[in-house]
């Protein structure tokens, strides 16, 4: 694999090169035709295909939403599903957030390891089997989205325009395989004000990262009441961070600045009922099942102005617990505060046979080429394995690896590139065959 290593590092530092968040961190973005998600995400999309494109696979631009690179033969298919979005970048970089610098072995940007090293680990893994003239029995394509870090609007338009594939596996969460994902709810928790209210917040740049973040302050007079800042991590792993919205309403909480009834309430309900818990307990939402676990509970993004204070939240809830049971405990729980659950969305729950061929088939390459008889897994995260059936998430974190994916100064191990190139090329190699 190591052949390729020149053109595989400066691809990828390309890649990362575009600021691929949804709207460009705008929000008032207008789309336009063929990039509904800005520039930033137009150019990563136009980027990765060209890239298939020079290598001699076929290529679609499916308006800007989605493309694909495809190469191989026959009514089967077989699809990679990778993203090329990625979260906000947030605060204290060591190294440009998007510049892809290497530094004792690790290549740094965001994206390096969600999503885009691994979408350019399997490019290359794919080229690799073209170059030998590996005859394809399958045809094998590429799936590039562009919204997964947010609403999967990109999902949407590829279910219901594309043929779906046969099989295929996404390199978007950890190695062995991961045969169960949590459902995922996210949602606003709403109180309207009066109108009356000076106290303004904001804090937190996504809802699926445990906000790193989060100011108050006087609109009137301008003057900073609360900052507190605290460390980010994906929000199916919240006790990996410290929540900024915590600590702020905590300190707000234990001041003695006047502040409206109406916040005050609101302070109120979020330290009685979300304060520092992860599993939903203040709430009475911690629910937990044997194949999945607990559910995780994170409080994302807060935005407080004159007329209304919106807790965006991101929920893991374990397979077997149905959606509506969650919802309903949810609204319960914060209307006797005034409290209103708004702009619901949800993920549905993964769950997949661990004796099947497929899935056995990708342990088997996995354990050849590593070694490693670590058991498959479930987990909280969320990948492209809901949007279509016979997904699985299959890599590209290797046990024991730090996860770095939505925290400032993501990384990929440059050796862990080739090693992750080597399994996804045999992967592709079997299924194909």
């Amino acid at each position: 694999m190591r052949e390729y290593e020149a053109e595989l590092i400066q691809s990828l530092r390309e890649l990362i090169s575009k600021k691929s968040v949804k709207y460009d961190g705008a929000d008032d973005y207008e789309p336009i035709p063929d990039k509904p998600f800005g520039d930033g995400i137009a150019d990563a999309l136009d980027c990765a295909l060209r890239l298939c494109a020079s290598m001699g696979m076929k290529t679609k631009n499916c308006d800007g939403y989605v493309g694909y690179a495809e190469v191989g033969e026959g009514d089967e298919m077989l699809a990679v599903l990778m993203h090329l979005d990625v979260v906000p970048e947030g605060n204290g970089w060591d190294y440009p957030a998007f510049g892809g610098e290497i530094h004792n072995g690790k290549l740094y940007g965001r994206g390096a390891v969600d999503d885009k090293g691994p979408a350019v680990a399997v490019i290359y893994a794919l080229k690799s089997l073209m170059d030998e003239g590996f005859e394809f029995k399958k045809r094998v394509r590429l799936i590039f989205g562009t919204d997964e870090e947010c609403d999967w609007e990109d999902m949407d338009y590829y279910v219901s325009h594309e043929e779906h594939p046969t099989i295929g596996f996404t390199p978007d969460a950890d190695f062995p395989l991961i045969y169960g994902e949590m459902g995922v709810l996210q949602a606003e928790m709403v109180m309207y004000l009066s109108g009356d209210n000076d106290l303004f917040m904001e804090g937190g740049e996504a809802v699926n990262a445990v906000p790193d973040f989060c100011r108050i302050w006087k609109e009137s007079t301008e003057d900073l009441l609360v900052e507190e800042k605290g460390v980010a991590a994906h929000a199916s792993l919240p006790w990996e961070g410290e929540n900024a919205i915590s600590k702020a309403m905590r300190k707000l909480s234990d001041t003695c600045f006047e502040i409206d009834p109406e916040v005050e309430s609101f302070v109120d309900f979020y330290n009685e009922k979300i304060g520092d818990f992860l599993h939903g307990e203040g709430l009475g939402c911690d629910f937990e099942d044997e194949p999945t676990g607990k559910l995780t509970f994170n409080a994302g993004t807060i935005k407080a102005d004159s007329h209304s204070i919106r807790l965006g939240v991101d929920i893991r809830c374990p397979v077997t617990v149905p959606k509506e049971k969650l919802i309903e405990t949810l609204q319960d729980s914060i209307s006797e505060y005034g409290l209103e659950l708004e702009n619901i969305d949800w993920l549905k729950p993964v769950y997949s046979s661990v004796d099947s061929e497929f899935v056995q088939t990708l342990l088997g390459v996995y354990r050849e080429k590593t070694g490693d008889d670590t058991e498959p897994m479930t987990m909280g995260g969320g990948t492209y394995a809901r949007a279509m059936d016979n997904i699985v998430a299959f890599g590209p974190l290797f046990p024991g690896r730090e996860a770095t994916e939505h925290m400032k100064n993501e990384y990929i191990l440059v050796d862990d590139l080739f090693a992750i190139m080597d399994v996804y090329r045999e992967a592709i190699k079997r299924l194909a065959e």
